[in-house]
């Protein structure tokens, strides 16, 4: 009754119980057997505490054995290993202190309530032993732990389920800040996570809930990975505030540089890696779209209006977000000098045109009808003011070719190519300025943003308009512009 262990020089409880409980007990030195019955545990207790240092409050109960002598490792050597048989284990109102302070933030959290068992545990069989625990966690946690183990073996064979409910999330501040750079301020969290080991391979898969997730002020920790926390949380919390996520991981235990911890980390930085690496392919997912170019729109050179299929993707994004309320669309605009000044030159030329005829448009999209004596006059007139110093006359006179049916009569006047050759010295002459391109860039931002807001439950907050820069086109015909996205 009452036993407990307190480390050297120090008052604290590092292991105890109130009562041990053994109906039974058979020892057989000669066969090397010991028996025990049902060994029961009335509030046991345990504190396990990990120093700044890294080392903790049990490494002082490990005491070094002597070393031995070569006949009495001989000896030692030829004696059977001893065969346990344990009938269960009973563990009622047992309890857990654990403390890590080498993180950069101090963690600490209770364990209380733990009722549950071990079943039998014969060191001489291969019958896994079947484990059930249940326990509080802090004040309205829950833990149950429940599966089947080889007590002398364990990597041979494993298979447990852990199910955490209801955990505060800022109770993993610690770790988040040492591995992640970021403090937790507010969150509840469920878990429901699966370890298979079967002959040393590991296939484990981690359900994770994690309701009104709130992230903190960034911590210095020269273990975290740089990873885009604020953004991930943004693209993953649905219009209820819910993450949910399923992590699977799988590695050889059987290295000696496998450590579990490491594997669940590498999972979870690679997910999030992809995540923020490709969100509009999760957006489109949420809405049932597989789509690569999602967050991409085309525009045609020199235009900013949205063709059909694009004011359709805005339509679905805009569906995508508002399951994603925490996160914003980063607009900005993309113009391509080499397809948009010939583009921005012809409409200004035409522009020009059409103001000296006045009335409807006659030109056609793309050409000038050159053989149209109103436009042709317009082109000489505008040609004249612009070129004083060149007489139409000299340009007419290189466009006089001989007639077709008689090419020994006197030359005569192209009207085609010299219209053509009018129209393209005032075009090449039109000034396109670098402000006239970030101006079709705006207005390409705009476009989408307008497209956005078009139903009025958007909030037009959530889309930001950025600075225009220049892009490539890929086919010589179509401007592309990635959108972006971040958290609000």
């Amino acid at each position: 009754r009452d036993f407990r262990i307190s480390a050297i020089g120090g008052d604290d409880i590092l292991v105890g119980w109130q009562t041990l409980n053994v109906d039974r007990f058979e020892a057989d030195l000669a066969e090397g057997t010991l028996g025990l019955s049902t060994v029961e545990f009335a509030k046991p207790y345990a504190r396990v505490t990990i120093n700044e240092d890294r080392t903790t409050n049990l490494d002082g109960l490990i005491v070094p054995a002597e070393p031995a002598g070569e006949e009495t490792a001989a000896a030692a050597s030829e004696e059977p290993p001893l065969s346990l048989v344990i009938g269960g284990i009973a563990v009622a109102e047992g309890a857990l202190d654990f403390s890590d302070l080498s993180l950069p933030l101090p963690f600490a959290t209770k364990v209380q309530s733990l009722e549950g068992f071990v079943s039998t545990i014969d060191t001489a069989s291969t019958e896994p032993a079947r484990i059930r625990l249940e326990g509080q966690v802090s004040d309205y946690g829950l833990a149950r732990i429940e599966g089947t183990m080889s007590p002398t073996d364990p990597i041979r064979h494993t298979d447990v389920s852990m199910e955490f409910r209801n955990l505060l999330m800022t109770d993993l501040s610690p770790y988040s800040a040492a591995f992640a750079g970021r403090e937790i301020a507010a969150g509840k969290l469920d878990l429901d996570l699966l370890y298979r080991i079967d002959e040393g391979q590991l296939k484990g898969a981690n359900d994770i809930v994690m309701s009104d997730l709130v992230l903190g002020d960034k911590v210095d920790s020269p273990d975290a990975a740089s990873l885009p926390l604020g953004l991930a949380v943004a693209l993953l919390k649905d219009a209820d505030g819910v993450i949910d996520l399923d992590l699977p991981v799988e590695g050889d235990v059987n290295d000696p540089e496998f450590q579990i911890g490491g594997v669940i980390w590498k999972a979870f930085t690679s997910l999030i890696t992809k995540i923020v690496s490709a969100p509009f392919r999760l957006l489109g997912n949420l809405i049932g779209v597989e789509s690569e170019d999602m967050g991409q729109f085309r525009f045609l050179a020199g235009r900013f209006d949205l063709t059909p299929p694009e004011r359709e993707k805005v339509a679905q994004l805009r569906e995508a977000l508002q399951k994603r309320p925490e996160l914003s669309v980063a607009v900005a605009g993309a113009f391509d000098p080499a397809i948009d000044v010939p583009a921005l030159q012809y409409d200004r030329l035409r522009t020009a045109v059409m103001e000296r005829i006045g009335g409807e448009d006659t030109l056609q999209e793309g050409e000038f009808r050159m053989l149209n004596d109103e436009i042709r006059a317009v082109l000489e007139a505008i040609f004249a003011e612009r070129f004083p110093e060149v007489p139409l006359a000299s340009v007419k006179d290189t466009h006089r070719v001989p007639p077709a049916d008689d090419p020994e009569a006197e030359p005569i006047l192209d009207e085609l190519a010299y219209a053509a050759d009018l129209r393209d010295r005032l075009l090449a002459a039109e000034q396109i300025t670098p402000q006239d391109l970030e101006a079709l860039g705006n207005a390409r931002a705009e476009a989408i943003r307008t497209a956005f807001l078009e139903n009025s439950e958007f909030d037009a907050g959530r889309v930001v308009l950025e600075a225009p820069a220049a892009s490539e086109s890929e086919d010589g015909e179509w401007v592309v512009m990635e959108l972006g996205v971040a958290a609000d």
